[in-house]
């Protein structure tokens, strides 16, 4: 009986010692405190402040996440190529003009011209909508040609000179396939008989190609012959240029270099829900008042909850029946 009573003794003793409690906290200098997130040397005791910015919110210090170090999203000191160090943040994400790879250890080129080394579609169709990436290089899509340096609609007929692809607005006829292809900026219409103008964002659409001239590789002819974003992408309005774009989502666990990078779409609805989500370490994450779901939302916690209960149900409506026998 002495014994359980010294062993709630210690527990009772130890659930009243805070985290800050169990770590070295006294100090000289600001130095002796780099060790901990956003710490600073004060009154001879490290204390800690948010990340981010000149914040000088309190917060319990916890010791820096050292595991992170060699990946993009990482504390500097910087060791990738063509990755810098954010000063503000006192974390390492990848320069200008460039992107990180899938395993985020890398900063990969965010252009690459045609038949350049790529890994990721993305590095293709910055420099042309109509590229991929194919086999590691940037290649054109099918029913497209390379010409000096483009990805161009072939149509399907046939020509021997430029004037007999004139009639059908196409300008060019390519001499390695005897065959008409659009200017830049035309697509090739449904049964590539004739050269097309790209359309604007919720305008009326024959396929998707037309779309993408003016929207980008994420748009898309919907089902209402109407030109959409895809589901990886949203619409994004620019109101200087008057003009609407699809832009890439960053989703939940995707990388981010600042909180307005991170995008989650509302169910059902095109609209965007910035507010769930901040960047942390270089990764959307939920913020601290919602919880993610299917490793994909970002939910209130108590949503969250309510919908793990839900897949318990089935299996509580049946347990008495079990439990008598």
């Amino acid at each position: 009986m002495r014994f359980i009573l010294i062993l709630s003794f210690i527990f009772y003793a130890l659930s009243t010692i805070s985290a800050e409690d169990l770590l070295e906290l006294s100090c000289l200098t600001d130095e002796q405190c780099i060790q901990f997130e956003g710490g600073k040397c004060l009154d001879s005791r490290c204390i800690c402040t948010a990340r981010g910015g000149d914040s000088e919110e309190r917060v319990d210090c916890q010791p820096k996440d050292e595991k992170r170090n060699n990946i993009v999203g990482g504390p500097c000191p910087c060791t990738l190529p063509h990755a810098e160090c954010d000063v503000q943040l006192q974390q390492c994400f990848c320069a200008a003009e460039h992107l990180p790879s899938d395993d985020r250890r890398r900063c990969l080129p965010l252009k690459v011209p045609l038949n350049g080394s790529c890994e990721m579609a993305r590095q293709c169709q910055t420099m042309d909508t109509f590229a991929d990436c194919q086999m590691k290089r940037c290649l054109c899509q099918e029913n497209f040609v390379p010409y000096e340096g483009n990805c161009l609609a072939i149509l399907d007929l046939n020509c021997s000179n430029n004037a007999m692809c004139e009639t059908v607005d196409a300008s060019i006829c390519l001499p390695q396939t005897a065959k008409c292809a659009c200017p830049k900026d035309l697509v090739a219409n449904e049964n590539r008989s004739a050269c097309i103008p790209g359309v604007d964002y919720a305008t009326s659409c024959t396929n998707s190609a037309q779309c993408q001239v003016q929207l980008g590789a994420g748009s898309t002819c919907d089902n209402n012959n109407r030109c959409s974003c895809s589901p990886t992408h949203y619409a994004k309005r620019d109101e200087t240029l008057n003009s609407t774009v699809c832009e890439l989502r960053v989703p939940y666990g995707a990388y981010c270099r600042r909180t307005a990078d991170c995008q989650q779409m509302s169910d059902g609805e095109d609209k965007v829900l910035n507010s769930r989500m901040e960047c942390k370490w270089g990764e959307c994450q939920c913020r601290a008042e919602f919880q993610v779901v299917n490793n994909e939302y970002c939910v209130v916690k108590d949503a969250a909850t309510a919908n793990q209960l839900s897949l318990f149900l089935p299996i509580l409506s049946i347990w008495p029946i079990y439990s008598w026998i």
